[in-house]
């Protein structure tokens, strides 16, 4: 029978996580001033911390980025795509509105505003495998939860039945690394229009 943790070493794997959990935050809030090529001396003096304790959580800066990555990912997908808890999506325009606003305001990260421009990401990604890695899981993800919420969406008479829902969950992400690329790039974008656009593509015809 093992023998439980003792208070020390409870104490010491507590201290640990603690420290790992503020360079991840650390990074998180240089990224999004300085960009996803901020310095790791930048990060580790933020974070209150010097290199030797960070390579004892991470092999190197990208590692730091992809956990990043999967922090924030998660969060904007549940601020975007709401949670079975919380601000489910009830029809297709307020999917399309939450992303737009997300865009415009900075909340979603990969825009100027946001911290991270996307030519960034993509430069990470191709340098990188665990950033790589990392982007192409949110991105699957993305297109799970996506295909879900338009499987709903289709039930309740909101989505054409010619589409499967994951088809449109994979055009829908596409459109919105286009988007948010374009957007960067200060591209004039109707988004009213291209709103109203999207929804006669896909709304079911008036009867």
């Amino acid at each position: 029978m093992n023998a439980k943790p003792s208070r020390h070493a409870r104490a010491r794997e507590a201290a640990k996580q603690e420290t790992r959990a503020a360079l991840i935050r650390a990074a998180t809030e240089v990224f999004s001033k300085k960009g996803i090529d901020a310095s790791l001396d930048e990060i580790c003096a933020h974070a209150g911390y010097t290199r030797g304790a960070f390579y004892v959580h991470f092999k190197n800066r990208d590692e730091l980025a992809a956990a990043v990555m999967e922090r924030v990912g998660q969060g904007v997908l549940d601020t975007l795509l709401g949670t079975d808890e919380a601000q489910p999506i009830e029809n297709l325009g307020d999917l399309v509105n939450r992303f737009i606003k997300a865009l415009i305001s900075g909340d979603y990260p990969l825009t100027r505003n946001g911290g991270v421009r996307p030519y960034q990401l993509l430069d990470a990604c191709a340098r990188s495998s665990a950033i790589r890695d990392q982007y192409m899981e949110h991105v699957r993800a993305s297109m799970d939860r996506l295909g879900g919420i338009c499987q709903r969406l289709q039930t309740q008479g909101e989505i054409r039945n010619d589409i499967t829902p994951q088809q449109l969950g994979f055009w829908l992400v596409t459109l919105v690394i286009g988007l948010h690329t374009l957007y960067d790039l200060d591209m004039e974008i109707d988004f009213a229009g291209s709103m109203q656009s999207l929804l006669k593509l896909v709304q079911p015809p008036a009867a």
